[in-house]
């Protein structure tokens, strides 16, 4: 008998360490989601807006596209106005249009950034 008493209380010390194990996952992945809430900041819409009414195709090229020159298109508007709308991190984003395959400025940029190419990236504060 005093056998079957020692298993029944191993049992016993099982279950409970499952029950702590359990407790203790359950609050592990509470952790991870606030680090990564609070981590990345959430992003915003940006508008990129480009008169050039002589354009047939234009897009916006910039460090949150790895200058990819055919990634991210602007929409022909009225007037020879083209837009692109863009969820961006918050901070500063370098960018250029590309017209008809042609690296242009965006004439309404505030503020600009030299390149290694000896010209100027626009500047976004998002």
């Amino acid at each position: 008998m005093a056998e079957k008493s020692a298993k029944t209380k191993t049992s016993g010390k099982a279950t409970g360490t499952k029950v702590v194990a359990k407790s203790a996952n359950a609050k592990a992945p509470g952790k991870p989601s606030t680090a990564k809430t609070a981590a990345k900041p959430a992003k915003k819409k940006t508008t990129f807006k480009l008169r050039a009414p002589e354009a047939t195709q234009v897009f916006v090229a910039g460090c949150f596209n790895n200058w990819d020159p055919a990634v991210d298109p602007l929409m022909p508007g009225g007037e020879g106005t083209w837009t692109c709308t863009l969820m961006l991190e918050p901070g500063e984003h370098e960018y250029r249009f590309v017209v008809d395959g042609v690296w242009w400025d965006d004439p309404m940029a505030a503020e600009r950034r030299a390149n290694d190419f000896g010209c100027e990236n626009c500047l976004i504060i998002v």
